[in-house]
């Protein structure tokens, strides 16, 4: 069974990452605020691991336990009750969630390049890409951003971005939120000194790693100023650092820099991320 150890900070944090393990390879849980979220993302039994989570919640400042069913997108409570506001806290930024969508509006496994962000964004411009429900774009302007353009194809995640930033009061002047397809964007016709493309493996009707991301290395260093960077990543494990170092450097000028590891309470995680410059 599990041993989780006692957590009490408000901070979002992943207690157990399943997907990495052998043990529980069908399994997540993750402490946001007073609420623990387990994720079951295959039909198992439930039960013992929900008894050992009210014995833990009983030593900690947890009031609810919501179950959430990822093979069949069904969200309930257990212990509690699902809260009508809940927020994934890093590093004092707030992102709003919604614990019933499949998604729910945070993924906690990026979270070292968000800080990194942060603190070389200062008086840059910064462009996006699958940006989500815009945590980048949080981080970029807290560091100082001059200019940042998110694009995104759906309308809500964008929402919710703009709705983020005005959570956390951070002035969304001169940021953009574009419901475009990042191949076939302008990008505002802009040059940026930074570039951040963080695409799912597969959106249907908008991206595919295996077609797509060689053009869209392609077509973004276009607007890459002299001496900018570009973040790429990749999130599956059919792919492997090798794969997205030459997908960029064959179809660039820029080189690999180097490699970002991901959140390391994400055990064995799938992510890749590599910083990439003249």
């Amino acid at each position: 069974m599990l041993n989780l150890k006692p957590y009490t900070s408000q901070e979002f944090k992943r207690l157990y990452h399943g997907r990495g393990e052998k043990t529980y390879p069908f399994l997540t849980i993750d402490s946001i605020e007073d609420s623990i979220l387990i994720e079951f993302y295959e039909k198992k039994e439930e039960t013992p691991f929900i008894n050992y989570l009210k014995n833990y919640i009983s030593k900690t400042h947890h009031k609810n336990i919501i179950l959430k069913r990822r093979y069949k997108n069904e969200t309930l409570a257990i212990v509690g009750k699902i809260p009508n506001k809940i927020f994934a806290i890093e590093n004092k930024i707030k992102f709003k969630l919604n614990l019933f969508n499949q998604n729910i509006g945070y993924f906690g496994d990026i979270k070292p390049l968000r800080s990194y962000i942060e603190q070389i964004s200062k008086n840059k411009t910064i462009l996006n890409l699958f940006s989500y429900t815009c945590g980048f774009s949080m981080f970029s302007r807290r560091g100082g951003a001059k200019r940042i353009v998110n694009i995104d194809m759906n309308k809500s995640v964008l929402k919710t971005g703009l709705i983020n930033h005005q959570i956390n009061n951070l002035s969304t002047k001169n940021i953009s939120f574009l419901q475009h397809n990042a191949l076939k964007s302008n990008y505002k016709k802009l040059l940026y000194d930074i570039i951040i493309i963080d695409p799912p493996s597969f959106q249907k009707g908008g991206f595919d790693i295996n077609k797509d991301y060689e053009k869209l290395i392609k077509k973004t260093t276009k607007h890459l100023k002299e001496g900018g960077i570009l973040f790429a990543t990749i999130n599956s494990p059919k792919y492997d650092y090798e794969f997205l170092k030459n997908i960029v450097e064959k179809n660039s000028y820029l080189k690999m820099k180097k490699i970002i590891p991901p959140n390391k309470d994400y055990i064995n995680s799938t992510l890749k991320i590599i910083e990439f410059g003249e």
